[in-house]
């Protein structure tokens, strides 16, 4: 959730300000769940539940293509390193109900409404539940690695010559698929490449310095590298600036230096730059992300 938060935050900032200047950054970020994604093979056994069938295909199918070897069958429940199980119910409940509408009961030869009246309408309520759970369990020690409720809810109305957008068999496909999906979002670290505004503001800087500081700004559009060059070489005469340590951090983030990344955007806190929470968590999280990518490499070694 902190993830979708920031990033989120800076693409509103980016779309927000169409002609403000970003550096794009791409980096690796964790899966959400550490343990669970250090394993090497998984099996997915079977669900139970009216809809478990589908949800286990469904998770076979959003694994596809991630860090796990999906082993099946027999074969793949003995050998593999880890399991996932669980269950889905589904529960669908339609009731009546009238509302009352304003509805015209006379009208003009010309067919302009004289009259409106309180009418009484039929009506129609749909709720679907789906309570989902999911577990993995490393084999090798019976250790639960991951557990975690999946719950999903769909309510519709509609009245008398209406019918709902889709119908409950879409409705709960779509909710098997979602879930499955949001299991891989824990399970998978993902390569994410983003935008984030850089700092612009230059109160408190000479002139000659502010106006060199917003050329740089600018730079960034075709040249991001030597806008960061260019602020490094700014650090002697405007130590301690927000701006400029955010910018700084920026910079070291976009090249991949995580650990100066953190420590600069840390400055540009203390410097009165609040942008720099988003960076330093974003900046620990790659750390994170990159340190996981090299734990996963040494365990297929070992």
């Amino acid at each position: 959730m902190k993830r979708k938060a920031w990033l989120l935050a800076g693409a509103l900032a980016w779309t927000g300000f169409a002609q403000a200047e970003v550096l794009e950054v791409t980096g690796e970020f964790p899966a959400n769940h550490r343990e669970a994604s250090f394993l090497e093979s998984v099996s997915v056994d079977r669900f139970g539940g009216s809809d478990g069938a589908a949800l286990q295909i469904a998770i076979e199918r959003a694994l596809g293509g991630s860090q796990f070897e999906l082993l099946g069958g027999r074969a793949g429940r003995d050998t593999a390193e880890g399991s996932i199980s669980g269950s889905v119910n589904t529960g669908v409940d339609e009731s009546s109900f009238t509302r009352k509408e304003k509805q015209c009961v006379s009208k003009d030869a010309k067919g302009k409404c004289l009259k409106e009246e309180q009418v009484e309408i039929r009506c129609k309520r749909r709720i679907i539940d789906i309570k989902a759970d999911i577990r993995i369990v490393r084999n090798t020690d019976g250790r639960i690695l991951y557990s975690q409720p999946k719950p999903f809810r769909d309510e519709v109305e509609w009245c008398r010559g209406d019918n709902p957008s889709r119908t409950t068999e879409d409705v709960i496909e779509g909710a098997i698929r979602d879930i499955a999906g949001s299991l891989r979002g824990d399970l998978v670290p993902h390569v994410d490449t983003y935008k984030i505004r850089v700092r612009e503001g230059t109160k408190g800087l000479s002139k000659e310095t502010a106006n060199r500081f917003k050329e740089l700004v600018k730079l960034t559009k075709r040249d991001a590298q030597g806008a960061c060059r260019g602020w490094e070489a700014m650090q002697a005469e405007a130590p301690g600036y927000p701006s400029l340590l955010f910018n700084l951090g920026l910079c070291a983030e976009q090249r991949g230096e995580y650990e100066k990344a953190v420590a600069l955007y840390q400055d540009a806190i203390r410097a009165g730059a609040n942008e720099g929470r988003e960076g330093a968590e974003r900046a620990s999280r790659l750390i994170a992300g990159r340190e996981d990518a090299q734990e996963r490499a040494k365990r297929r070694r070992g």
